[in-house]
């Protein structure tokens, strides 16, 4: 038999070793692992395995009308392909090939041994992996982009005949019980949310794209939210790539799309020149840190810090999963620059709460300088990124949905710190401030040359 192993492709169409095992003929076992190793390496987070989960769950009920099954292990794959060969002999592994962090580089050099010596075909399909190095990267993506869809003929699929007691020794789960209680703060994974999420996008929500860029408000329902189905393969860059050219044709927004093909070019052209490892290492690099250091990393980690923009910001990552890239930008920056010691530790910790977490793009950007400026001043962002008053009144991303423990007027929920008369500032008639939020690292930093 073959088998289908997918990862992080969980969708049916425009899947290039789903078509190919198809063409092989040859009895198919369609199956996903929750590998512990991956689990416990310190980027998985539970609201992964959620979205996983109703990633699955959409494609079985849509492969059930095909009589087809996709298991679901909670084991190492390499243990599930030793046990399955041992039994029942395979001859070709067909994926994709999943890069980014090093446990993957590890797993993926273990399979390739245990194939080697057992004479075991792993077809680990790499998009793009043949581009020249001198090529023109962008006429070379666009030519990629315009291929036809591939769309599998699941009719000529030949399900693999596995004992049910034998599928029960591979460890099977129905996925672990915290994955099953939704949480309608997150976006719902599968193929069918995906298409749903973008034909919204193109015909509705692009409307005011190019201003929710750096809008918390407007960036919850303008901005096109795909990034979590495309992180997880829900959908293929191509299928969104050739569903806004048409949307373009048909008078859609053009303006505002073509802006965003910019953003999926940029994406592609990073995913396919970055090829490092990263690890979610448990000891940082630098100075020790003190007693002082871990409790202000404890609070930047809740949104307890003491700069309200900061704090907010986290506390929305927290709860849904998003946040737009200035303000991942803004934690970023309060982090390295006031919190050195926990560099690693904290992005491990944004990596576990972003629901749209790609190894390769989230160190790359965790990497880049913040343009001209080494530090962003969260006092200056609070009023560049939107008018208080707006904030507080209108956002979603608002003081009085994140922050509940302030309670002052619009006028100073930037700079609650001039609210407080411990640090010799005149407290304004109306406002106060709750449990002694403000902390010593706001107090260094309100007044930094930044």
């Amino acid at each position: 038999m073959n088998i289908l192993w997918f990862q992080r492709d969980l969708r049916l169409a425009d899947h290039a070793p789903l078509q190919a095992a198809i063409e092989a003929g040859q009895p198919l076992l369609l199956l996903y692992c929750y590998e512990p190793t991956l689990l416990d390496e310190g980027h998985f987070n539970p609201r992964h395995g959620r979205f996983i989960m109703e990633s699955l769950q959409n494609l079985n009920s849509i492969l059930k009308n095909s009589g087809i099954v996709l298991h679901v292990f909670r084991n190492d794959f390499l243990a599930v392909l030793k046990k399955i060969h041992r039994r029942y002999g395979v001859g070709c592994v067909f994926s994709y090939r999943e890069r980014g962090l090093n446990v993957l580089e590890h797993r993926n050099a273990a399979i390739e041994a245990f194939c080697d010596e057992n004479e075991i075909q792993w077809h680990a399909s790499e998009p793009l992996e043949e581009l020249p190095p001198a090529a023109d990267w962008k006429k070379f993506w666009q030519k990629e982009m315009k291929k036809p869809v591939i769309t599998p003929d699941l009719s000529k699929l030949k399900p693999a005949s596995v004992s049910i007691g034998f599928i029960e020794e591979l460890a099977v789960i129905d996925t672990p019980d915290h994955y099953h209680i939704p949480d309608f703060h997150f976006q719902r994974g599968g193929p069918e949310q995906a298409e749903d999420w973008l034909n919204s996008f193109l015909k509705i929500r692009a409307v005011q794209y190019l201003e929710a860029d750096n809008n918390p408000y407007l960036s919850r329902y303008n901005a096109s939210r795909l990034s979590p189905y495309i992180s997880w393969g829900n959908i293929s860059v191509r299928q969104v790539f050739q569903a806004s050219q048409q949307a373009m044709k048909e008078g859609f927004y053009p303006k505002a799309l073509k802006e965003f093909l910019t953003h999926l070019y940029k994406r592609d052209h990073i995913l396919f020149t970055t090829h490092q490892g990263y690890a979610c290492d448990s000891e940082d690099l630098g100075t020790a840190a003190d007693e002082n250091q871990q409790r202000l990393f404890d609070r930047w980690k809740t949104g307890t810090l003491g700069f309200p923009l900061v704090d907010a910001a986290m506390r929305c990552l927290l709860e849904t999963g998003y946040l737009i890239p200035r303000l991942r930008s803004l934690l970023l920056s309060v982090l390295k620059q006031r919190l050195p010691a926990f560099e690693a530790k904290g992005l491990c910790w944004l990596a576990q709460h972003s629901l749209d977490f790609e190894p390769r793009l989230f160190y790359y950007y965790a990497s880049q300088p913040l343009g001209s400026r080494t530090f962003l001043n969260p006092v200056k962002e609070s009023h560049t990124i939107l008018p208080a008053f707006t904030l507080c009144e209108f956002g979603y991303l608002s003081w009085w949905h994140y922050l509940p423990d302030f309670y002052m007027n619009p006028g100073y929920s930037n700079e609650p710190i001039k609210t407080d008369t411990r640090f010799g500032w005149e407290v304004p008639t109306q406002c106060r401030l709750k449990n002694g939020f403000l902390e010593e690292c706001v107090r260094k930093s309100y007044k930094a040359d930044c």
